[in-house]
Parts: C-alpha cells; structure tokens; sequence
C-alpha cells in the first residue's frame, strides 16, 4: 500500500470518529465526556500533524546542504526576534479585584514576549508582502 492509499484511510478513520464523537455530543445533552473525547482527538491530531510536519521539514532540510544555512539563519533571526522582545516586556504582576494574583510577573513578561514576537512578525511578513509587490511592479 502506497502513502497516498494509507493517508486516505488514516483520514477516512479519522473522520468516522470525529463524526461518532460528534453525533455523542448532540445526542448526550450536557455530558462533558463525549466532549473532552472530542477535544482529546483534536489535541491527538493537533500535535500528529505538527510532529509530521517538523520530522519532514528536518528531512527536507537535510537532504540539502545550502538549505541548513538558510534555516540557521532564519532560527536565528527568530531567536533574536525573541530575545528583544523578551528584553523589552516588563513583567507586572496582574491582580483580581480582590486582590488575589491573576498572573505572576514572569506569566505577564512572557505574554507580553510572545504579543511582541507576534507583531514583529507581523510586521515582518507585511514587509516582505509590499517588497515583493514592489520588485513584480518595477520587473514589469
């Protein structure tokens, strides 16, 4: 049986739990354990398809030795994305009404890292969109 045949399956599989799982939840009203079956199939799949897209990635990038230095770059351009927004968050302790502590000062700087590695990014890939338009524009 060839990749293509057994994905299709796995696939086919998948979705035929999926939809059990779904029927159960309609049908069981207000039992939460058809729902974290749901929720625990989507995780299972969720952390299947990244582990399959990392083990490829790391394959094709192997198979290529002028694409690891491309990669360590890009690795590194991101560690240093990271690096000053961790350096530039503060952390502040985050309180209720009560007074009781919501998130501590390390939760709160690194949420305010991954806000600013998030914009940066998006900063980022909203340059590389408009010069890419722009190199298309003066080719033509």
């Amino acid at each position: 049986m060839n990749l293509q045949k057994a994905l299709t399956v796995a696939i086919a599989v998948i979705s035929v739990i999926g939809l059990a799982f779904w029927i159960m939840i309609i049908k069981g009203g207000d039992d939460s354990s058809a729902i974290d079956m749901m929720l625990w199939l989507g995780k299972i799949l969720v952390f299947a398809a990244a582990g399959i897209a990392i083990v490829l990635s790391l394959k094709n990038i192997a198979s290529n030795p002028a694409k690891i230095k491309v990669a360590g770059i890009a690795l590194v351009a991101l560690l240093a994305m990271v690096g000053i927004s961790y350096a530039m968050s503060s952390g502040q302790e985050v309180l209720s009404d009560t007074g009781e502590q919501m998130v501590s000062e390390s939760g709160s700087k690194m949420v305010g890292t991954g806000l600013r590695v998030f914009y940066l990014l998006i900063i980022v890939a909203l340059g590389a969109m408009v010069a890419s338009g722009v190199k298309k524009a003066l080719n033509k």
